[in-house]
C-alpha cells in the first residue's frame, strides 16, 4: 500500500499544472465562435472546466491532448436529458467554440467553459 502511494505522488509530481485562460464571465451565454485564447503553448494535454449552465455552480471538467477537439457530454442535473456542447481546436493557443446542445436544441447557456487547465509532462 505504502509503495502504491509514493508512486501516486511520484506521478502526479511530474504533471505540471498552470491555468491557461479563465472565463470573465461564465453568467454570460456562449454561442458558436466564440474564441478562447490560451496564454500559452507549453502543455501536453488540457483540462476544461464547464458549469452545467450560467445560472448553475455545479461543474464538470473533461481532459484532451494537445490539438484535439473537445467534446463534452453529460446528464441534466434536473432531468435526464443529454446535455454536449463541442470546442474545436483552430491553434495549440486558441479554441472554438460551437452552441452547446439541450436534447437536440441549440442552447448557448449550456456547459459554459469557466477554466482550461495546462498540463505539461515532465
Amino acid at each position: 500500500m505504502r509503495i502504491s502511494l509514493i508512486l501516486i505522488f511520484l506521478d502526479m509530481k511530474k504533471r505540471l499544472r498552470k491555468v491557461l485562460w479563465t472565463n470573465s464571465n461564465p453568467s454570460q451565454e456562449m454561442g458558436t465562435g466564440k474564441l478562447i485564447n490560451l496564454s500559452s503553448s507549453d502543455y501536453d494535454e488540457l483540462e476544461w472546466v464547464f458549469a452545467y449552465s450560467t445560472t448553475a455552480n455545479n461543474a464538470i471538467s473533461v481532459n484532451c491532448l494537445k490539438g484535439m477537439n473537445i467534446t463534452v457530454i453529460t446528464m441534466g442535473y434536473n432531468s435526464p436529458t443529454l446535455i454536449r456542447r463541442v470546442i474545436n481546436y483552430v491553434s495549440d493557443t486558441q479554441y472554438s467554440t460551437m452552441n452547446g446542445k439541450f436534447g437536440d436544441a441549440d442552447n448557448a447557456t449550456m456547459l459554459i467553459p469557466l477554466s482550461v487547465i495546462g498540463i505539461k509532462n515532465s
